[in-house]
């Protein structure tokens, strides 16, 4: 059977180019990234800050790239046109997009739409899941969430695929706008609002009018909405009167009436007990998974693959087979004995405080170490954040806490103000020496909880003590 999946008319009407040269007329799928293998797909020349694509036409053909699609007809040399097929557009960028979105439209498959200021992508793992009892799913494994990686998830699809699982990440007004031009989803959620990326929005209501696109500008889909946020039931209490209400689902821990109702009666570390109903299907089960925030995320999957078409016994049956991604509330046991809560994929003041009160909340006779990193995009609030920050983690519990990033000084005042007499390490930059300091602190029985926004790389604290 042929793996070639795209032809020549895909490329060219796909994205309005013009063909310079052709050759090979199929293709195995998008090549993006030219330091890996490349045979039998199509090359897109994109442009970042620091890069441009146009400079690396002859590697990709070297990786065996049999396509070239370009907005710099200068750049093409004829010794690549006697190569290769090429295809020239007016923006490389916008071909991606405009090539997603007609393969979208070509496949025909349901897409489902995850927005949310935390939540996003363990919602698209857990929901994938549910779904893959009953139909052919494709999601991305990681975050590809921007304009950039929408498309390419959608690229990534396949003719026989019934369901593409997508998560749309924002940091300004209008871009899950571009994103639901580019997917035309079919069922959309806001997992909730929160403060993340308020440095760059600068303040909760415009989060919530950028979160609020996903409704906006899906007017066709079926909406699902959060009826526990202060944000996403403002949402909702807007735009309801709008919809047909068949259209429409709900879901909710504390309140009645809605089609999904879920709570967490307890945690510990290694799992949850998860009790409501799915429909009007009751239900009690234990996950392994950490954490009563993922009372939410379990909610928005179950109720998103409800509108997809499973049943609520589908939905319960699958539950135990949800777990979290790498980052993200993931349990590990270390060489020294000691359990790691390793959550350091992505942080905010929301994210962090939850997770500092579910290690406060465990009935464990523990010593319990704390390492933060810095949380990212907070602007003119990142100093009061993280001193917010540091408060808390003074008053929950713990016998060491460490602290990098650019805010160090706010943070130990924050931990200092709340009283903390136990052990405080601070630093303004990451150090492999305060990596082994900690380290050398650990002992069998500890719980160790490290947390940060994803540019601190925090995981070469792991890469020290595990040596």
């Amino acid at each position: 059977m042929s793996q070639n999946v795209f032809n020549i008319q895909d490329l060219t009407e796909g994205t309005g180019g013009s063909l310079l040269s052709q050759h090979v007329t199929e293709f195995t799928g998008l090549g993006t990234d030219t330091r890996k293998d490349l045979r039998g797909q199509f090359f897109i020349a994109l442009r970042g800050d620091r890069f441009d694509a146009h400079d690396y036409l002859e590697t990709a053909v070297q990786a065996g790239a049999t396509a070239l699609i370009v907005d710099k007809a200068e750049v093409v040399t004829e010794d690549l046109k006697s190569k290769v097929t090429v295809i020239l557009v007016k923006d490389s960028l916008k071909a991606l997009q405009d090539l997603a979105r007609y393969w979208r439209r070509k496949c025909g498959f349901q897409v489902l739409a995850i927005t949310g200021s935390n939540g996003k992508t363990t919602t698209k793992g857990f929901l994938a899941t549910l779904l893959e009892y009953r139909f052919s799913v494709h999601y991305s494994q990681g975050s590809f969430n921007n304009h950039w990686g929408l498309p390419m998830t959608l690229l990534a699809a396949r003719p026989h695929h019934e369901k593409v699982v997508v998560e749309m990440g924002m940091n300004h007004r209008g871009e899950i706008k571009t994103l639901c031009e580019i997917a035309e989803p079919d069922i959309v959620v806001c997992t909730m609002v929160g403060t993340s990326h308020i440095g760059e929005l600068g303040s909760k209501e415009a989060i919530r009018l950028a979160k609020k696109e996903i409704y906006d500008y899906s007017p066709d889909a079926d909406w699902v909405f959060n009826l526990d946020n202060e944000g996403t039931i403002a949402i909702y209490d807007e735009l309801k009167s709008k919809k047909d209400p068949s259209k429409v689902s709900t879901f909710a821990s504390y309140r009645s009436g809605v089609d999904v109702q879920l709570k967490v009666n307890w945690i510990n570390l290694g799992s949850i007990e998860v009790e409501g109903r799915i429909d009007d299907h009751p239900g009690r089960i234990d996950l392994e998974i950490f954490g009563r925030q993922n009372s939410v995320n379990l909610m928005a999957a179950a109720t998103m693959a409800l509108r997809a078409g499973m049943t609520p016994e589908e939905i319960w049956h699958m539950f135990p087979q949800l777990k979290t991604g790498w980052g993200r509330n993931e349990l590990r046991q270390m060489k020294s004995g000691a359990t790691l809560l390793f959550d350091a994929y992505n942080a905010n003041p929301d994210s962090v405080t939850i997770l500092l009160k579910n290690i406060y909340e465990l009935d464990v006779d523990r010593r319990r170490i704390v390492v933060l990193g810095q949380m990212g995009e907070l602007g003119s609030l990142s100093g009061e954040s993280h001193q917010r920050i540091g408060e808390l983690c003074g008053q929950c519990g713990f016998d060491v806490v460490v602290f990098i990033g650019a805010d160090a000084q706010a943070f130990k005042s924050g931990v200092e103000a709340s009283g903390f007499q136990k052990t405080l390490i601070v630093s303004d930059t990451y150090k492999e020496s305060l990596a082994k300091q900690v380290g050398d602190m650990l002992k069998p029985d500890d719980i160790v909880v490290v947390k940060g926004s994803r540019f601190n790389k925090l995981e070469r604290l792991l890469d020290v003590w595990e040596q």
